[in-house]
């Protein structure tokens, strides 16, 4: 954090028990009489047992020993001090700050970068088990940055609230789509190999409630940009006669793979992550090109593996607008233009006319979707809420990382959220200043519809994916043998006695060995973090409750673990069907 413009007096004075205590501007921020007991009482009242704990306000440091001496390894601490004087007066006093350890972090200063980035570490982590602490009336010398620390808290909360959702709702869906979609992924085309090859300006089409004014402009530039359609906005481009260049799609779920059952798509090129919904690109029969995520690191190890390529990466993002403005810059060195961005309800519509998941917006859901209010395009309010927060925050954080390259941003969508990083300009002026000549034929025109791929290619494929599904048949015979090993200790009232533990042992440490390739990252990610989050460690534990806490505990890891690994099985024998089919059809074709 950045050193705070010097504007308090700071005083030290000896307390009536001779320990040092702090005045700032007038205010005392620890006790004249006890400053220790002071920090005792204090912590006693807010300290919380496997939580994350911020405490506002460092002072000289006694609420945090009082808080270091309460924290369990399960526990973490951020500490915001503003002043940088303060921080170093509290280094002078008391020593315990210098050799504090890894789960304790310090925020100093008026810039909350660093603090946001460890709430989001921290949330993760702790999904949403914080309490914040507040040293006595730092909130009234700094109420301008207590209300931000809540208001950061409280987005980070509903961002990783939103975050984890996604993930337990997901999880089985993104491992069938996944383990499916490597068959369309086989024969793809890599979107890495497109980087660089363009010049001319490209669109992102949004499906934001202002792209229907947009509409009649972006059909006269039709042969004079690079149209990218992001997602669902597929069908308010077909239905005004516009064909885009490249279509992107990112989601899982039903939903997105409604907008797409209904149409013939398959003569615009297609980029997808292979977690899409497995029936898109079974739908789709052109050009298709995959991508791995960026955050996704298990997986796209895997995803090279299985493809005998590296399959280029693309940076996350909350929705696909944010993936399509990545590969719009891997793509083009030109400028690149957002419509139909609103990022919030303009109008009080959710979508552009055409749109399948177009609505009006009413009390009921403003309040259902804890909807608010926030700075607009034109510097007006406008109604927004949390998920569109993420993917505002998403298009920003990607406007700052992209450095010298910043100029070729443009929001022109003319409506909905201000994106800053962005240069927000008519969409008429992006046309006028940019859109001037026919592009050239590009690379994708003269690709093939499918990368052709050699039997011993295949082969190899088939071989790789034979021999995961052996490995989750002897995952699931090793859970069923830790079944019966529970079964023992809960007969002998939780008491893990040394033969039972050694047994688990053993299992475990073969299970590390099958699990260690993290095939099974996706539809795992919920059992572990049910796993973390419950049965948790409680304050004065009894022998007895401790035994039946951990069982629970690790009945819930491996029943999990086993159902997962039979569901992902399940997954591989369909694509094991469809690649033993491919070799039937290719051995005909050779006799």
């Amino acid at each position: 954090m950045d050193k705070v413009q010097r504007k308090y007096k700071i005083e030290t004075l000896d307390s009536k028990r001779g320990m040092i205590s702090l005045k700032i501007n007038g205010l005392l921020v620890h006790s004249k009489y006890d400053p220790l007991e002071e920090a005792e009482r204090i912590v006693e009242s807010s300290y919380k047992k496997n939580h994350l704990h911020i405490l506002f306000g460092l002072g000289l440091g006694y609420l945090v020993d009082s808080i270091i001496d309460k924290m369990s390894e399960g526990d973490r601490l951020i500490i915001i001090e503003p002043d940088e004087e303060v921080f170093e007066l509290a280094l002078k006093y008391n020593k315990r700050l210098i050799t504090s350890g890894l789960n304790i972090n310090f925020c100093i200063g008026e810039d909350f970068t660093s603090f946001e980035s460890l709430l989001n570490a921290g949330f993760q982590e702790y999904m949403g088990r914080f309490t914040i602490v507040e040293t006595p009336n730092y909130q009234k010398l700094y109420p301008d940055l207590f209300k931000k620390c809540l208001e950061i808290s409280k987005d980070q909360l509903m961002m990783e609230i939103l975050n984890n959702n996604t993930r337990h709702m997901f999880s089985r869906k993104w491992q069938e789509n996944y383990t499916s979609n490597l068959y369309s992924a086989f024969t793809s085309h890599n979107i890495e190999d497109l980087t660089g090859k363009m010049d001319c300006p490209i669109v992102i089409t949004s499906g934001g409630p202002s792209l229907t004014k947009q509409l009649p402009l972006l059909k006269g530039i039709r042969d004079k940009s690079f149209i990218i359609c992001a997602g669902s906005t597929i069908n308010s481009l077909l239905k005004e006669g516009i064909t885009p260049d490249l279509v992107v799609t990112v989601d899982g779920g039903e939903p997105n793979y409604n907008h797409f059952k209904d149409i013939n798509f398959s003569d615009i090129p297609m980029a997808y992550p292979l977690i899409v919904h497995k029936g898109i690109p079974t739908l789709h029969n052109g050009k298709q090109f995959t991508f791995n995520i960026s955050d996704h690191t298990y997986m796209n190890k895997w995803t090279n593996k299985l493809l005998q390529r590296d399959n280029g990466v693309v940076e996350t993002g909350h929705s696909v607008a944010n993936f399509s403005l990545d590969i719009a810059m891997k793509l083009t060195t030109g400028p690149v233009a957002l419509i139909g961005q609103d990022l919030a309800y303009t109008n009080n519509q959710t979508h552009a006319s055409g749109n399948k998941g177009k609505s009006g917006i009413d009390k009921e859901k403003e309040k259902q979707r804890k909807m608010y209010y926030t700075e607009g395009y034109n510097g007006e309010k406008v109604l927004t809420d949390y998920v569109f927060n993420g993917m505002q925050k998403g298009f920003e954080q990607y406007a700052s990382s992209v450095g010298n390259h910043k100029h070729r941003l443009y929001n022109c969508t003319e409506g909905g959220v201000k994106i800053t990083g962005f240069q927000q300009i008519p969409f008429k002026t992006f046309v006028d200043s940019y859109c001037k000549i026919s592009k050239k034929t590009t690379l994708i025109d003269t690709l093939p519809n499918q990368n052709e791929r050699s039997n011993k290619e295949w082969e190899h494929f088939r071989m790789e994916v034979k021999e995961l599904v052996v490995i989750h048949e002897k995952i699931i015979k090793l859970t069923s043998k830790v079944k019966k090993i529970m079964s023992h200790i809960k007969e002998n009232n939780f008491l893990f006695d040394t033969i039972s533990n050694e047994r688990l042992s053993q299992c475990e440490n073969e299970l590390k060995e099958y699990l260690h390739n993290e095939f099974l990252f996706y539809i795992l990610r919920p059992v572990i973090f049910k796993v973390q989050h419950s049965n948790l460690e409680q304050d004065n534990e009894s022998f007895e409750d401790s035994n039946k806490r951990i069982f629970n505990k690790t009945k819930l890891l491996f029943e999990g673990i086993k159902e997962s690994t039979k569901l992902s099985h399940s997954f591989l024998l369909e694509l094991l069907d469809k690649l033993s089919e491919n070799e039937k059809k290719r051995d005909k074709n050779v006799t």
